[in-house]
């Protein structure tokens, strides 16, 4: 294998993985693969890319990216591992050219030794969670995190953007996903769960929490990327005062210029009440593992 001690970040889709892969990014000796991997490996009818139909047809595993496949994935065939591998080896080189991400301090570049040398941190999405033991199987040193968000304000905006259709839909998915998460933490060595919350509350704890378990030297970081999104301000407006889409760097003292830690209670304020309460009674016991309270009730 080319990509030697990765991280895998397996996050919910607008459960905040795009704040918590920039807190890798962050991190000199990390790169990216530019792109989330199940956008490499896209796979399905509307826009598959060659990457996703090659791998689907070399490990004989149709939808084997596919985000919304909740289903635990069979070890990968060799020819599999090795063109997944090359593939996000190839991606990670992007980075000496890609607009942002070729900066690895906010005034100096990588150079291509540097990226080639990088550890490679991906975030796969969704159902991707589901695909561990194939990464374990092909990465031995590799670590995995799963960041898990409560599932009211998430709901929320899986709601907004229809990627939910309803309380049912929203319900089960993320049950299976995040019991996944749960389960290969309890029973693997280096599988650590992070939340949300406890993101927005100490970002800066929570990154050195993180580069401690994945073996990241947290000196070598001085200030913070991250990639403007628009989101609820406390009118209910979703804006953003910086470039949508463009990478910033913050002292750790200005982070809050770009994480509204309020961001869960602007959400659940779009809800109505009987959906806030079926959602805490239908989603109690894996709160319960995640040590959700009953917040958000009403």
């Amino acid at each position: 294998m080319q990509i030697h001690a990765p991280i895998f970040l397996n996050c919910f889709s607008r459960g905040g993985s795009n704040l918590f892969w920039n807190l890798f990014l962050t991190h000199p000796d990390v790169c990216s693969p530019i792109i989330e991997t199940l956008q490499i490996f896209r796979v399905g009818l509307r826009k598959p890319r060659p990457e996703g139909l090659r791998a689907a047809w070399l490990s004989r595993q149709p939808r084997l990216f596919d985000q919304w496949n909740l289903s635990p994935r069979s070890v990968l065939r060799p020819a599999a591992k090795t063109y997944i591998d090359e593939t996000l080896y190839a991606w990670k080189l992007k980075t000496v050219s890609d607009l942002d991400m070729q900066f690895k301090n906010e005034n100096e570049r990588y150079t291509e030794e540097e990226v080639k040398q990088a550890r490679l941190v991906a975030k796969n999405n969704n159902g991707l969670a589901f695909m561990t033991d194939c990464w374990l199987d092909m990465y031995p040193d590799a670590t995995f995190f799963g960041l898990v968000r409560h599932p009211v304000p998430l709901y929320e905006s899986h709601k907004r953007r229809k990627i939910a259709s309803s309380v049912d839909d929203f319900v089960g998915t993320y049950c299976r996903i995040a019991e996944q998460m749960l389960n290969d933490a309890d029973r693997l060595e280096r599988y650590f769960m992070v939340r949300f919350e406890d993101m927005l509350k100490e970002p800066i704890g929570v990154m050195e929490q993180v580069y401690a378990q994945a073996g990241l030297d947290r000196s070598r970081v001085t200030k913070i990327r991250f990639k403007a999104k628009a989101h609820y301000q406390g009118e209910g407006e979703r804006t953003t005062t910086y470039e949508e889409g463009r990478h910033y760097w913050f002292e750790p003292a200005e982070i809050y210029k770009m994480v509204e830690p309020q961001i869960n209670r602007f959400h659940v304020a779009q809800l109505e009440e009987q959906e806030r309460l079926a959602l805490l009674e239908r989603t109690a016991s894996v709160r319960e593992r995640l040590g959700y309270a009953q917040e958000f009730a009403v």
